[in-house]
């Protein structure tokens, strides 16, 4: 039964993946996404000079969530651009130029393939019979309680199959390197580099600094914008904690009666190397599975914290209006009717306000959009966020409380700063200054015919014998935060062996950097990481290549995304 499959499993491929197609229910729900709510479906940019309707925006949107959830293992938030930098509505367009181009191109994925790639998803590898249990588990536990269907994933997966056919014919140039071309390349950046170099770290000058009060007053003077606090907000916020909610989150679990088909399915279809222990390595089948059910126990409990802020936000911003603005106190009035606590956060700038607070990025920028609701402001916000602030440890509502202007902090409070700051410019300036004089010595030295070592003992300077690095070399713990590695590389390929450097400027001084010799290749080493080497140079090109293509794409296509309501695309 089993050779029999095998045989025909091409065939096989396309009836299930057909039964899959006939079995589609068209399917929509709303979608959160901002150009969704914002036009209401009206406007949602052109390309190629027509049009992008509702549901091709709507379609694209859906495959870039479904994109995000297989590389995340979770779907993305409201803040996800803000929180993560994974801009939905940017991606989305991008989908759209992709999608344009495969109907340019006539890229039609059969049906074979696309079934193809979503086995693979779901076994980690194609040539496995279609999964067809996990498959409808998956649509039933995540894409439907997500407002998806087995259509958006099965039109997601041809547009990836379609994609990768134009990764293969864009990236077709980067593939041409040949194996005499990646062996040069190989042995340039494995050649082991023998160095000696001279730093001037500021930290050996520290004692010859003086801080006397006339320098420090000059100091500051100078320096006054240095000393500035930006602009502070406080807020008074509500929190809903994750662990308030969590018996609520195992009463739900509890109910789930198939709960370790789940857990068994969501480990299938995940990358389970995400998973890793304190000690970076992957965790066991069976500690995986615990970690994804805790996940999905604190998902649980952050939806019912989510919903209760939502309630406690209806409550706060009903009945207000310009001729009813808000007031500081709404929200402790409304807090004390339910029992609830309101808290204050000290004073925080945009800059350092979400490691001050241990907060997400959303909550500092909705902090500073807040307001006092003043009429005569063109671009006021409301006093409080009409969207729950959503943390990793629980839920927020957040309110005004007080703005704090910008403003220079008086010497005598800043003065152990203030010292410390001098006492390193200062200690900075000599190292560079002392690095710069060896550099004259050294460029007259070697006019005269002297070697490194003689002008360095001539100097009374002691050069450093480095460890033998390459142009692969990844780590260097020997330089401590004296010199990025990729910079003492940078230098390094400048050099011809018995030459040396001229004055390198780093974060704490300076060095001047001496290549003693090149070393060969070690040949067994290179006989047994060549091939991999070569395809993974392969695969870069061919990316950096489609990356390019994938740049110039929008502009070819003619794409033109919707405006927002203030004007900017």
């Amino acid at each position: 039964m089993i050779g029999t499959l095998r045989r025909h499993q091409q065939w096989l491929w396309i009836i299930i993946i057909l039964a899959i197609i006939i079995s589609f229910v068209v399917y929509f729900s709303p979608n959160s996404g901002s150009i969704l709510e914002r036009d209401g479906g009206v406007n949602f940019g052109s390309i190629n000079n027509r049009p992008i309707t509702q549901k091709q925006f709507r379609d694209a949107h859906n495959e870039i969530e479904l994109f995000y959830f297989l590389r995340a293992g979770r779907w993305p938030g409201p803040n996800e651009a803000q929180q993560t930098g994974f801009d939905i509505e940017r991606q989305t367009y991008t989908r759209l130029a992709i999608i344009e181009k495969l109907n340019e191109m006539g890229v039609q994925p059969s049906t074979e393939a696309t079934a193809k790639w979503i086995g693979e998803v779901f076994t980690g590898n194609s040539n496995q019979p279609f999964p067809m249990d996990r498959f409808q588990g998956f649509v039933k536990q995540e894409l439907e309680p997500h407002g998806l269907t087995s259509e958006d994933f099965y039109r997601f997966a041809r547009h990836q199959v379609g994609q990768q056919h134009l990764m293969s014919v864009v990236g077709l140039s980067g593939t041409l390197i040949t194996p005499a071309e990646g062996e040069s390349f190989y042995r340039r950046v494995n050649e082991p580099l023998v160095t000696e170099a001279v730093f001037f770290s500021a930290s050996n000058y520290l004692s010859k600094v003086s801080a006397t009060p006339a320098n420090l007053g000059q100091f500051y003077t100078n320096n006054m914008p240095d000393y500035r606090l930006p602009e502070r907000v406080q807020v008074n916020y509500v929190k809903w904690d994750l662990t308030n909610f969590l018996a609520e989150a195992d009463k739900q679990i509890s109910q789930i009666t198939n709960l370790s088909q789940r857990l068994e399915a969501a480990y299938t279809q995940r990358d389970t190397n995400r998973f890793v222990g304190k000690d970076g390595k992957p965790l066991s089948k069976e500690a995986t599975l615990n970690e994804i059910k805790e996940n999905n126990r604190k998902a649980l409990a952050r939806n019912v914290a989510e919903a209760k802020a939502r309630e406690f936000l209806t409550e706060l911003l009903e009945g207000h209006d310009e001729k009813n603005p808000f007031k500081t106190d709404d929200l402790e009035k409304v807090a004390k009717a339910k029992g609830l606590q309101v808290k204050t956060t000290p004073p925080f700038s945009q800059r350092d306000g979400a490691d001050l607070l241990n907060v997400p990025p959303a909550f500092v920028t909705i902090a500073f959009r807040l307001n006092n609701n003043d009429p005569e402001d063109p671009a006021r916000e409301l006093l409080y966020n009409t969207s729950p602030i959503v943390a990793e440890d629980g839920v927020y509502v957040i309110g005004l409380n007080k703005r704090i202007p910008s403003e220079i902090e008086p010497f005598d409070k800043v003065r152990t700063r203030l010292t410390e700051d001098y006492r390193t410019e200062q200690s900075l300036k000599l190292a560079r200054d002392a690095a710069v004089e060896f550099e004259k010595t050294l460029t007259n030295g070697i006019a005269q015919g002297k070697t490194f070592s003689e002008i360095s003992a001539q100097a009374k300077v002691k050069p450093e014998t480095l460890p033998n690095f390459s142009l692969s070399t990844q780590t260097l713990p020997e330089l401590g935060d004296r010199v990025g590695l990729d910079v003492l590389q940078n230098v390094a390929t400048t050099l011809a062996p018995g030459k040396t450097s001229g004055l390198v400027g780093t974060r704490n001084g300076g060095l001047i950097l001496h290549l003693k010799s090149k070393l060969p290749v070690d040949e067994n080493k290179m006989k047994a990481e060549f091939p991999e080497f070569l395809a993974r140079q392969r695969e870069q090109r061919a990316a950096a290549a489609f990356n390019d293509w994938l740049q110039k794409l929008p502009e070819e296509v003619k794409l033109v995304p919707a405006k927002s309501s203030d004007g900017k695309s």
